[in-house]
């Protein structure tokens, strides 16, 4: 049995968000990173990726949204919290902030080139994803690219779930990331890495990048 298999059975308890984004400070934050995702910033280095729409899901801090902006990318930041949408707005007037569940999403058809997604698929549940995966496809234009960072199966320790298995975000290997994605995507790579936030040590992480087939 798998991890995966095995987390099937225990529903996650995570906070109401837009309670966490009033209370906390976001720069406290396990998935606070001021930069530019190096997993992300990489491969559009090698992608020569210059131009084009991009989504940030579930953009909390909006620090990715506002970077990819500065990229030149015509960047979206969505969240289902407001008080994070609101402290994100801060931030710049050059992201479209926009308060949205991904799940039940209002984004129109075929609207980005890009998304990224570094914290909201490995918080939903199991019987969730079909959804997640439904809206993905939605609104990826053909060829569009998802960006996706997941915490690994190797990642111990971290705060609510010492072995994975009992709380904190789910965990999954590269071999969960092909069998849930590699139905209605292409996936271009899988490769291990690091969650980087606030934490030390870096929590273990797996990033794939994911095409939309045309």
């Amino acid at each position: 049995m798998t991890l995966m298999d095995d987390s099937k059975k225990r529903k996650r308890d995570f906070p109401d968000w837009d309670t966490y984004y009033e209370e906390n400070k976001v720069e406290k934050m396990p998935w606070y990173e001021k930069n530019l995702d190096p997993d992300l910033e990489s491969q559009i280095t090698a992608l020569n990726l210059q131009s084009g729409k991009f989504l940030d899901i579930g953009t909390g801090p909006g620090t990715q949204a506002v970077q990819l902006s500065k990229l030149g990318f015509e960047s979206t930041g969505a969240d289902i919290s407001k008080n994070a949408i609101d402290k994100a707005r801060k931030l710049s007037s050059d992201v479209n902030f926009i308060v949205d569940d991904i799940l039940n999403s209002s984004i129109p058809d075929n609207e980005f080139d890009y998304i990224l997604d570094r914290g909201c698929f490995h918080v939903f549940e199991p019987s969730m994803r079909n959804s997640y995966l439904n809206q993905i496809k939605r609104i990826l234009r053909d060829g569009g690219i998802l960006f996706l960072k997941v915490m690994s199966i190797e990642a111990r320790d971290l705060p609510g779930g010492k072995d994975g298995s009992d709380g904190g975000p789910y965990r999954f290997s590269p071999q969960d990331i092909l069998e849930i994605f590699g139905r209605d995507f292409e996936i271009k790579e899988i490769k291990p890495t690091v969650y980087y936030g606030t934490l030390d040590p870096l929590p273990k992480a797996i990033f794939a990048v994911i095409k939309q087939k045309s």
